[in-house]
């Protein structure tokens, strides 16, 4: 089996588990809000935490699924002048988006890394969850945004470009 075939099934694996993840924490939100609304009208009592825990698995769900489980395809672009151009502009208008893309997200990096670790001193108000791990998902959407860039424009320089658009 060749490398890009093997690295291929790789991010297919990663993108299901980026799905069956997603689904979880979904799962989580929907059973936070049911408790939340069977504990309001049966006993009285507004429970703080279910509204604190679904705001944090929704921000997770957001960008774990950008990241890893919705491909550029059914992403929102503006084609308007990309389709009407033949497949050489094509080809050359996607490298510069990748490149414009992917530079922005390695430049941002570092710095939102940084930012990420910055924020262990700090804890949400109700379930005192450290922020840090609250927003370590931004960096894995970073990352993960960058690495498929990086693929696709393997794969637009390669003779395969077609096959992975």
């Amino acid at each position: 089996m060749a490398m890009a075939d093997r690295i291929a099934r790789l991010g297919t694996g990663i993108a299901r588990f980026g799905e069956a993840l997603t689904n979880l924490l979904f799962i989580g939100v929907f059973v936070a809000f049911l408790y939340k609304i069977a504990m309001r009208y049966a006993v009285g009592d507004a429970v703080a935490w279910a509204d604190e825990a679904s705001v944090v698995l929704f921000i997770w769900i957001v960008f774990l699924a950008n990241g890893l489980v919705v491909d550029d395809r059914r992403q929102i672009s503006f084609d308007l002048l990309y389709r009407h151009l033949p497949e050489r502009g094509q080809r050359v208008m996607a490298v510069a988006r990748i490149l414009l893309v992917g530079c922005i997200f390695a430049y941002a990096l570092p710095a939102a890394v940084d930012y990420i670790l910055f924020l262990w001193r700090e804890r949400t108000p109700v379930m005192r969850l450290r922020l840090d791990y609250v927003y370590a998902c931004f960096a894995l959407f970073m990352l993960a945004v960058f690495i498929r860039m990086a693929w696709r424009l393997r794969l637009l320089m390669s003779a395969r470009w077609r096959q992975g658009l």
